[in-house]
C-alpha cells in the first residue's frame, strides 16, 4: 500500500462515513458540510465554479419493459477550487445505488454522499464528499420508469410495432436520467455504452452511429467535443437509415424511412449554406432522427442527431424551415450556448435569424419576408398576454420553472433584434461579425453581458453613428418591441390580405382565389385572418374547394382545426378527434385544447378525448394539456 493511499484511507476515515451495502446509503443526520442550496444557475445545484465536469463515461442498460435505463456513469472532474470538499450533482427520480471515488492508485473506495430534499421539478441535489486527490467518481444508479426526460412507447403506440423510447433532456430534464450537472454552463465530452434489445437499435446525439442493426444489441459512442447537458440524447428503436450526403442522413422507423429521405434530400445543401455564411461546421456528422409523432416539439437540436418530428414530412418540402432552424443551432446555441435559461435568446433569436439566412438561399427572399412577417404578427399578438418581465430578451427566471423560458420573445424578438443590427450596419459587416462571433467563443457557454461587450467593441465601435448601446440596451433589458424596430414587409401577404377582404366583402368567390399558386405561407396567413369569422356554411364550401381537412400540411391543418372548433364545423372536428389521438406536438395540441376547453361545447368532449389520447403523449404534452383543460393536480 502507498503512502498516498494510506492518506487517503485515513482522511476517509476521520472525516467521511461510508456508505455500505449493509448501512444506510444517507447518514441519519445531514451534517453542515452536506446541506446545499441553488447554486450560479438558479435551475442547478451544481456548484461548477469549484468542481467541474470535463469528461463523462456511460455504461448503461436499457430494459424497454421495466422502462429503465440502468448502469454506472463514471465522472472525470476538475478542481478548480482545491479546498473544495464536495462534488454536488443534479437528480430527478433517480435510484442512487452507489457512490465511489477512484484514488490515485486506481482502486474503488466507498464514499460519503446523501440526497438532498426535493425541490419538485428541480429533483434532488446529490452530495459526494471529495477527499484530497480525488478527480473521480463512479455513481450505480437507475432511472425511474416515470422519468421526465426519457418517453417509453410500447408496441402498439409505434408504426413498427415494436417498442421505441427517446429522450428530451432540453431544458432540465437530463437529471431524469444520468446525475450530473445539469446546467448549459458546464460543458464535458463523453463516451457511452449502452445495451438494448437485439432487434432494436440504440443511437445518441454522439459519434459513432450505426447504420444497421448489430447481432449484440451492445453499443458504443463518443462525443469529443464538449457539450452542455441539455444536449445529452439518446433513442432506442427499430430504425433504418438512408443516407443524404458523403456526411449527412436519416434514421427513422420502417414506414418513414422512405418518405424522410426524400422529403429532407436537401440536407446536405443546408449544411454548405451554413459553413458559407458562418464558418465550418464542426461536429462531424450532421443526421436526423425521425421520431414517432408523440415527440413533443418540432425538434431538438442534439449535436450530430438532431430530433424531428413527423409532422414537418409534408411531401413536397415546404415544411424545411424547421430543419434549416435545428441545423443553424450547430453555430449558435451548440457551438456558442446560453450559460443560464434567462439567456436563451443567445440560442434562439440567433438561430431563427441564422435559420432564415438558409432558407433565403434554399428559396427566395420573398419566401423569407413571409416567414418573417407571420413571426411578427404571432410575436405582437402575444406580447400584450405576457407579464412584462416576459417581454424582454434577458428574463428572471430564478423562481420559475426553466420550461417556462421557451416562449416567442427569446426566438422571434431575438432575430428582429439581429434583424435591426442588419439594418443599421449592413449584411456584409453583420455577417464578418458574427462569424467572428462564433469563432469567438466556439465550445463556450457566455451570458448576455458577455455578448453585449463582445458587441460594443466589434460593432459598435466600430460603426459609429450607426447604432448605441443604448439602443441595444432597449433591446436586451426594456419590455416590448422597440419603437425603432424595423417591421417586416411582405407583398405576397399583403395580396393575400386584399383577397381575403374582397371575398369576405362577397366581390369574388372562391373558386377565383388564386390559391393554385399560393405557399403555405400564403396559405397560413389566409387562414389567420380568418379567425372567428366562419360559420360552419362557410368552412363547408371551403372544404369543398380546397379540401382542407384532408390536408397533408400539418401548419395549415392546425389552423383549419382552430376555424373548425370557433365554427363547430363537424367533418373538421371529427378530424380533429384523429389529429389528437395520433399527434403529441406541444405547438399543436395545447393551443387545440385551450380553444376546446374556452368554448361552450368543447370542454368535456375534449377531457374525454384526451385520457384516450393521455398513454402516447409525452409528459411534456400532458402537462400542457392538463393545465389548458384545468385538469392539474
Amino acid at each position: 500500500m502507498t503512502i498516498s493511499r494510506i492518506a487517503l484511507l485515513a482522511m476517509m476515515a476521520l472525516g467521511l462515513s461510508a456508505c455500505q451495502n449493509e448501512a444506510p446509503p444517507v447518514p441519519l443526520t445531514p451534517t453542515p458540510e452536506m446541506r446545499v442550496e441553488l447554486g450560479s444557475d438558479p435551475h442547478s445545484f451544481a456548484e461548477y465554479e469549484k468542481v467541474r465536469i470535463r469528461h463523462m463515461s456511460l455504461d448503461l442498460d436499457a430494459d424497454m419493459d421495466a422502462r429503465t435505463l440502468s448502469g454506472h456513469v463514471l465522472l472525470d472532474l476538475e478542481r478548480l477550487d482545491p479546498d473544495h470538499q464536495r462534488l454536488v450533482l443534479d437528480t430527478r427520480d433517480l435510484d442512487i445505488q452507489d457512490v465511489t471515488v477512484v484514488d490515485p492508485e486506481g482502486q474503488y473506495l466507498p464514499v460519503s454522499w446523501r440526497l438532498g430534499a426535493d425541490r419538485g421539478h428541480l429533483g434532488r441535489p446529490l452530495v459526494i464528499m471529495l477527499p484530497q486527490g480525488v478527480d473521480q467518481v463512479r455513481i450505480d444508479y437507475s432511472s425511474s420508469p416515470e422519468a421526465f426526460g426519457l418517453q417509453w412507447l410500447d408496441a402498439n403506440q409505434t408504426s413498427s410495432g415494436k417498442p421505441f423510447m427517446f429522450s428530451q433532456s432540453q431544458p432540465h430534464y437530463a437529471r431524469t436520467w444520468v446525475p450530473l450537472q445539469d446546467t448549459p454552463a458546464v460543458r464535458y465530452n463523453f463516451e457511452a455504452t449502452v445495451r438494448a434489445p437485439r432487434d432494436l437499435m440504440v443511437v445518441m446525439g454522439a459519434d459513432g452511429n450505426p447504420t444497421e442493426r448489430n447481432a449484440s444489441g451492445e453499443y458504443r459512442f463518443t462525443m469529443p467535443q464538449p457539450v452542455p447537458s441539455y444536449l445529452m440524447a439518446i433513442a432506442i428503436g427499430d430504425l433504418e437509415f438512408a443516407e443524404i450526403g458523403p456526411r449527412s442522413g436519416v434514421y427513422a422507423e420502417p414506414d418513414w424511412i422512405e418518405r424522410a429521405a426524400a422529403e429532407f434530400h436537401q440536407l446536405e445543401d443546408m449544411i454548405d449554406i451554413g459553413e458559407a455564411l458562418y464558418g465550418e461546421y464542426r461536429w462531424g456528422r450532421y443526421d436526423l432522427l425521425v421520431l414517432p409523432p408523440s415527440f413533443p416539439f418540432g425538434g431538438m437540436e442534439n449535436p450530430r442527431l438532431s430530433y424531428v418530428t413527423p409532422t414537418i414530412i409534408a411531401g413536397d418540402g415546404s415544411l424545411l424551415a424547421l430543419v434549416a432552424h435545428e441545423l443553424a443551432h450547430s453555430w449558435s446555441g451548440n457551438l456558442v450556448t446560453n450559460s443560464a435559461w434567462r439567456d436563451l435568446w443567445l440560442n434562439e433569436g440567433f438561430t431563427v435569424y441564422f435559420e432564415a439566412r438558409i432558407m433565403e438561399a434554399i428559396y427566395s427572399p420573398e419566401i423569407v419576408a413571409m416567414l418573417a412577417r407571420l413571426d411578427w404578427d404571432g410575436l405582437v399578438a402575444d406580447l400584450p398576454a405576457l407579464e412584462e418581465r416576459d417581454r424582454q430578451l434577458v428574463r428572471d427566471l430564478s423562481d420559475r420553472d426553466p420550461e417556462g423560458a421557451f416562449i416567442s420573445v427569446p426566438y422571434d424578438m431575438g432575430r428582429f433584434f439581429l434583424d435591426w443590427l442588419e439594418h443599421r450596419v449592413g449584411r456584409e459587416d453583420l455577417d464578418v461579425f458574427l462569424r467572428q462571433y462564433f469563432d469567438e467563443f466556439a465550445f463556450e457557454s457566455i451570458d448576455t453581458e458577455t455578448f453585449r461587450d463582445y458587441l460594443n467593441t466589434h460593432l459598435i465601435q466600430t460603426h459609429p453613428g450607426a447604432l448605441t448601446l443604448a439602443e441595444v440596451d432597449a433591446w436586451l433589458y426594456e419590455p416590448g418591441l422597440p419603437d425603432f424596430a424595423v417591421a417586416p414587409e411582405s407583398d405576397a401577404l399583403a395580396t393575400v390580405d386584399q383577397w381575403r377582404e374582397r371575398w369576405q366583402a362577397g366581390e369574388v368567390e372562391l373558386t377565383e382565389l388564386p390559391t393554385d399558386d399560393w405557399s403555405v405561407y400564403e396559405w397560413l396567413h389566409f387562414l389567420s385572418g380568418l379567425e372567428g369569422a366562419l360559420d360552419a356554411d362557410t368552412m363547408a364550401a371551403m372544404d369543398a374547394a380546397f379540401g382542407l381537412t384532408a390536408s397533408s400540411n400539418v401548419e395549415i391543418l392546425y389552423l383549419w382545426l382552430q376555424r373548425s372548433i370557433e365554427a363547430e364545423y363537424a367533418p373538421g372536428i371529427e378530424r380533429l378527434e384523429s389529429f389528437l389521438l395520433e399527434v403529441g406536438r406541444n405547438k399543436f395540441t395545447r393551443p387545440l385544447y385551450t380553444a376546446l376547453a374556452a368554448s361552450p361545447w368543447g370542454h368535456d368532449w375534449a377531457i374525454e378525448v384526451y385520457q384516450r389520447a393521455r398513454p402516447a403523449y409525452h409528459p411534456l404534452t400532458r402537462q400542457a394539456a392538463e393545465r389548458a383543460l384545468g385538469l392539474e393536480q
